[in-house]
């Protein structure tokens, strides 16, 4: 597996067990949590739906996405995406860091389903591994029309 030599300039966090990033040009802001309202009939990894800058943004449970299971969350990570942005649920953000990483390929690979498209590199943290995430695209359009709804909620009152 060969690493990238110049790496990509990226927020490192722990996911639970796992140390993992994202680029800097997917980052908004970070945040201590906030007030988050769960959602019925949404994935596990949906945590609900939180006011981020007076807009209904869902929230992504980063650790219970990538291992199954929720562990404590330290911060909220705003990221770009493609309807609005989406905050993250992370363990404690480490800072920015140079990632160097190289894609996950081979017949062995061991990503499969949401990870696939999730898990953009693999890299390292001194002697543990380090997963390079791009396009928390995760949410499903029922949060994102529920967002929606809230949005022109409170627009109404």
């Amino acid at each position: 597996m060969e690493q990238q030599e110049a790496g990509v300039a990226a927020l490192v966090f722990r996911a639970g067990p796992l140390f993992c990033a994202l680029p800097l040009a997917e980052v908004v802001e970070t945040m201590r949590p906030l007030p988050t309202r769960p959602l019925a009939g949404t994935p596990p990894y949906v945590r609900g739906l939180t006011i981020l800058r007076g807009e209904p943004s869902p929230v992504v449970d980063v650790p219970r996405l990538l291992t199954g299971v929720t562990s404590e969350i330290d911060r909220y990570v705003a990221v770009r995406a493609g309807r609005g942005p989406v905050v993250c649920a992370t363990g404690p953000v480490l800072g920015v860091q140079t990632v160097r990483a190289a894609p996950p390929e081979g017949p062995g690979t061991m990503f499969t389903g949401a990870s696939t498209s999730l898990v953009a590199a693999v890299g390292r943290v001194g002697t543990e591994p380090l997963l390079l995430l791009h396009g928390i695209r995760t949410v499903p359009d029922e949060v994102w029309e529920t967002a929606a709804q809230e949005t022109a909620t409170g627009a109404a009152a």
